[in-house]
């Protein structure tokens, strides 16, 4: 559940800052033809909007960790990567792993180099049995 919170407030922070960007380049491109349409507030509300998902965002992110290394697979931290970690090439390893998240459910933890599946049941939950009620 952690990896799915984060990856919620990582894309809803991604897009306010893609909202503030294009209002600049509006506001650049239009403010002397704009009749009476305040691009400065709307450049203030995405600016704040991106200040504050950056931090959920980010204590969110260092909140998930690896059952196995106990790392934060979601979020660089400068130390050295498994050689089987994968990262797309614009990208580091953590936006990598919040993508495949997003995208099929899976990540491998940038550390350890184990591959999760999020869509598989734990040990834990397929040994406990189910209550009849």
């Amino acid at each position: 559940m952690p990896y799915y919170i984060a990856m919620f407030w990582t894309i809803l922070h991604l897009f306010c800052v893609t909202a503030t960007v294009m209002m600049v380049v509006l506001f650049f491109l239009y403010h002397q033809q704009a009749n009476g349409f305040n691009f400065k507030r709307y450049i203030i509300v995405g600016a704040v909007s991106s200040l504050v998902t950056l931090i959920i965002s980010y204590s969110r992110r260092r909140a998930a960790r690896c059952p196995l290394c106990i790392g934060t697979p979601l979020m660089n931290t400068g130390a050295l990567t498994h050689k089987r970690s994968t990262k797309l090439a614009p990208l580091n390893e953590g936006y990598t792993a919040l993508l495949s998240i997003a995208f099929t459910q899976k990540f491998r933890c940038m550390y350890c180099g184990t591959r999760y599946d999020l869509l598989k049941s734990t040990h834990k939950q397929r040994s406990q049995p189910e209550s009849k009620s």
